[in-house]
């Protein structure tokens, strides 16, 4: 194996195709993800049930990962055009 293999194990073409590949959603998809969280959030917060917490704790992470996938499918499109 050579340096550069053991830096990338996967090909580009392999990691578009992952399933985990969130990148995939685009912006409008991370903010469908972030609004769909915040609602679960939301609706986490008013009912206080006895799994609220770890509930709240699950929306959080969606809430975020919609918007770190928005901010950072943006920002990519913003440095091509720039370019």
């Amino acid at each position: 194996m050579t340096a550069d293999e053991h830096e990338k194990p996967y090909a580009q073409d392999e990691l578009a195709d992952s399933s985990w590949s969130w990148a995939g959603l685009g912006p409008v998809g991370g903010a469908l993800l972030a609004l769909s969280g915040s609602g679960l959030l939301l609706w986490a917060f008013l009912t206080r049930s006895g799994s609220s917490p770890s509930l709240m704790h699950q929306a959080a992470k969606i809430v975020a990962l919609g918007l770190v996938i928005t901010g950072t499918t943006l920002v990519a499109r913003r440095r091509d055009r720039d370019h």
